[in-house]
């Protein structure tokens, strides 16, 4: 896994230093060796978290809610500076700004990874040749495919096609490999699947963020809370990212010692309570409509309190299902099975009219 990220870490690297020498014409070239970079390094890291417990391990689960919290501050304080940085300067500078970050954060991991010891490290095989060719074969199939997500980003269309035809692929992939299995793994498989698609249904609710609730904030939410003039859309872009720091780890405390009080909830009591808070969240989004000022505008207050609601629903969800993933799946199979819950959140960004 560590050779794996730091292929994806080179690439992410090099697809910001291409937008930042002409975002405006390199634009494209560079998300698309970032996308690349993506899939090697963000099912390898999350599957290098789950190696670092044991079978049984109640830490586990707060520790992939830490994870989160690591990966939500890089997205709150990155994207927040970038953006400035684009908006105020360059967008050229501020793309090569964000290589710079990322090299940092590579440099750091190849520096750190010492001290995981046999962490990640490739399993011992007695065709070593054979595991080599293999890999170098995904490696320049990696490159091979740069051009048909250029195609794609272009022409979502393609993308969409794409979508249609890789989720029952990978299925039939699965189901291949599930054949290999005993009775056993095949249950805890298809738990993992279960848990994939209900994570399906919730991100398609939690990710209105980036669409009607961004122009719900922009057109109809007032900019004052507390005394102080806030533009809505920023509430609307960081509160979840915010309030997911501040609580990710006190909620991954929580089941630590609600587990030492043999009182933690199973994991789809976890799911089922992400659901109440998605729902609850949803309908103080709704309830907003009895509650406007003399201009029509609602509460930014109330919007930013459901904001709240629904990232509590997100952390009992997101990082617990990937720890999910590494418990209900063969070790040999956590790679793929954390690609499958990652292209499972990018179901809910399809066009099901």
């Amino acid at each position: 896994f560590p050779s794996h990220d730091t292929r994806g870490g080179i690439l992410m690297v090099l697809g910001s230093v291409v937008m930042g020498l002409d975002a405006q014409h390199f634009f494209f070239y560079g998300i698309c060796l970032i996308i690349v970079g993506t899939g090697f390094f963000k099912p390898n890291i999350s599957t290098m978290v789950g190696e670092l417990y044991r079978n049984g391990d109640p830490r586990r689960d707060a520790g992939f809610s830490l994870f989160y919290a690591g990966i939500t501050i890089g997205a709150l304080l990155g994207g927040g500076l970038c953006v400035f940085v684009g908006k105020t300067y360059s967008w050229n500078f501020a793309f090569l700004l964000s290589g710079m970050f990322m090299a940092i954060g590579l440099l750091n991991f190849l520096w750190t990874r010492k001290f995981l010891g046999p962490i990640g490290a490739t399993p011992s095989s007695d065709k070593p040749s054979k595991d080599l060719r293999n890999r170098w074969m995904v490696y320049a199939g990696s490159i091979a495919v740069l051009p048909i997500i250029f195609i794609m980003i272009r022409k979502t269309e393609y993308t969409d096609l794409f979508m249609y035809t890789i989720g029952p692929i990978t299925l039939l992939y699965l189901a291949y490999e599930m054949g290999k299995l005993n009775k056993a793994q095949i249950k805890n498989m298809l738990a993992a699947l279960i848990f994939i698609l209900l994570s399906i249904v919730f991100w398609s609710f939690f990710e209105q963020s980036g669409g009607s609730l961004s122009l719900f904030a922009r057109d109809l939410v007032s900019s004052n809370m507390l005394g102080l003039t806030i533009d809505p859309n920023v509430v609307n872009n960081s509160a979840n990212s915010f309030f997911v720091i501040c609580f990710s780890a006190l909620i991954g405390m929580l089941w630590v010692w609600l587990n030492k009080k043999k009182l933690e909830p199973n994991y789809f009591s976890k799911f089922g309570m992400a659901f109440l808070f998605l729902s609850l969240s949803f309908y103080m989004f709704y309830s907003l409509r009895f509650i406007q000022d003399e201009n029509g505008l609602v509460s930014l207050g109330i919007f930013t309190l459901a904001y709240l609601v629904i990232s509590i629903g997100e952390l009992f969800l997101s990082p617990i299902g990937l720890s999910l993933m590494t418990k209900l799946s063969p070790k040999h199979m956590w790679g793929i099975m954390m690609g499958m819950w990652f292209l499972a959140s990018a179901g809910q960004y399809r066009d099901w009219e």
